[in-house]
């Protein structure tokens, strides 16, 4: 897919994103974010997601102007009228209920779609698109999320078109970054960078993101570079778009950690503030670096911590410490000789006699296969 195919996103579907970051502690008092969300409601007038932001942001609430944007909304809603168009009306009243952030009236819309058998099977799955999209958007509720998904699944395995495939493994793939799944997340979005369509939910950019993100958690070293050449756009928009990420996959591919590690700051400090990945933000950026901890001991019967400290760009003390606790929680399989100042593996001697009692194990299960093989044979006439 070139850059310059992609399709746009709706305007409304960032407005989601802002009114996040403004929910934070460190960004609540913003005046650009606020002024971008508002204008935006304004521009769509969206009354009943102005009333929303009134309430979860504490907002100050004005009446004149909800009233000017609900009167703008119940005359378009009075416009839709049943015609012989390609596009059912109820489709079209569901995309502008949904524009305006209209929840409830979007949720009972789409939910009554989705349980009409009458209706063909993808089209009861773009209702089940929309009930997703109403999650994602309205704080980003994982649960319902999930059960979409489910529903999506159900619908799809009776008989979806390829779009209708091709389109669920977008939005699972972002269901599988909010609940940690990033190895399936991974698997999703790799298959489906080069087919994107789904940009009623997000933009192309956001999606480059997450497949990045997801892949350098979950593919090891040499998978991951591989998973990304064979997607043209997606490098493409690492060179052009996001070079901080290109740095990120980069540095670990070539060994160097203390730019890795300066590469996922920056990363942290976005997915922070990101509402997919915000409640897991901490955990991912501990995952990443236990990655290239791994990366970098497996080579070595033990290495001294002095070289770790150097190779990471940090001081002995952090090494130390950050190791200790993942060795502690079982993530690290390794021991810090504290006399000798090194860090020891499990590629010396440990290793080498955990293989020979795997070896000594499989010949002694050879054995008995083949003894039971023989006792076989010679109750069977063959």
């Amino acid at each position: 897919m070139e850059l310059s195919a992609e399709g746009k996103t709706p305007e409304y579907m960032e407005l989601a994103g802002i009114k996040f970051k403004l929910s934070l502690p460190q960004l609540k008092d913003d005046k650009q974010l606020k002024e971008q969300l508002l204008q935006g409601i304004k521009n769509g007038n969206m009354a009943p997601y102005y009333k929303e932001v009134c309430n979860d942001l504490g907002w100050r609430f004005d009446q004149k102007l909800y009233d000017q944007m609900a009167k703008e909304n119940q005359d378009r809603l009075g416009k839709f009228q049943e015609d012989d168009s390609e596009t059912p009306v109820w489709q079209d009243r569901l995309d502008y209920l949904c524009s305006i952030g209209d929840k409830e009236g979007a949720t009972a819309l789409a939910t009554t779609k989705y349980e009409d058998a009458t209706l063909t099977t993808n089209r009861r799955l773009d209702a089940v698109f929309a009930l997703f999209r109403i999650a994602y958007f309205h704080g980003c509720n994982v649960k319902e999320m999930g059960k979409n998904i489910n529903k999506a699944h159900e619908l799809v395995d009776k008989g979806g078109d390829w779009r209708s495939r091709n389109k669920l493994k977008a939005y699972e793939a972002i269901y599988c970054l909010a609940v940690r799944d990033y190895s399936k997340a991974a698997d999703l979005f790799i298959d489906c960078v080069s087919t994107f369509e789904s940009y009623e939910l997000v933009d192309f950019g956001t999606i480059i993101q997450y497949c990045v993100l997801a892949c350098a958690l979950a593919l090891e070293r040499h998978a991951l570079q591989s998973a990304l050449r064979r997607q043209g756009a997606a490098v493409q928009a690492l060179r052009s778009r996001f070079p901080e990420l290109r740095e990120l996959v980069e540095s670990l591919h070539e060994c160097r950690y203390a730019d890795f590690l300066k590469s996922l700051a920056w990363v942290e400090t976005q997915i922070c503030v990101d509402p997919v990945f915000r409640p897991h933000y901490q955990h991912y950026v501990r995952e990443a670096r236990i990655k290239a901890y791994v990366q970098l001991l497996r080579a070595y019967r033990s290495l001294s911590l002095d070289n770790i400290a150097d190779t990471f760009g940090v001081s002995r003390e952090f090494v130390e410490e950050e190791i200790s606790n993942f060795t502690a929680a079982g993530r690290l399989q390794c021991r810090i000789d504290a006399v000798a100042g090194c860090v020891v593996t499990g590629a010396g001697r440990g290793a080498d006699a955990d293989r020979s009692q795997l070896y000594q194990a499989t010949i002694r299960e050879g054995d008995l296969l083949l003894n039971r093989v023989k006792k076989l044979a010679s109750v069977i006439n063959f």
